[in-house]
């Protein structure tokens, strides 16, 4: 989620791996253009396969990852958006099949994306407003 738009690129894929993430980073280095990218990551297993480190060390010049530290979903402002999605779109609901549930949630980010006064869960935090200034 770009912070200062509000806008969200997504990538759903099967499974989560290292060529999926790869090509989540592909994805987001065109949605940027030539924006210099600066992408905060929690330190998923699969974030750290040689592939990623190879395609990292490609992109110095456009992307820039900070690694959160291990298991702290609490600094990750992404978890709240997650969590919106499960309460507003994605609970207690079952789904009949996975591509039901991947249209949901599309549908459920669509209706935000790029939206920042419908984000107030993202932003409207105390500690996120004074950093912010």
């Amino acid at each position: 989620m770009d912070c200062a738009t509000a806008k969200i690129t997504t990538l759903i894929a099967d499974t989560k791996s290292g060529w999926n993430f790869i090509a989540f980073l592909t994805a987001l280095l065109k949605a940027y253009g030539n924006r210099k990218i600066r992408l905060v990551c929690d330190n998923a297993r699969y974030h750290h396969t040689k592939a990623v480190r190879a395609f990292l060390e490609t992109q110095t010049d456009r992307l820039t990852i900070f690694w959160l530290p291990t298991y702290c979903p609490s600094l990750n402002l992404i978890e709240r958006l997650w969590g919106h999605l499960k309460r507003t779109v994605l609970a207690n609901v079952l789904f009949k099949t996975v591509e039901d549930l991947a249209d949901a949630f599309r549908q459920g980010v669509g209706r935000i994306n790029g939206h920042r006064n419908k984000m107030g869960f993202m932003f409207d935090h105390d500690h996120v407003r004074n950093n912010a200034a």
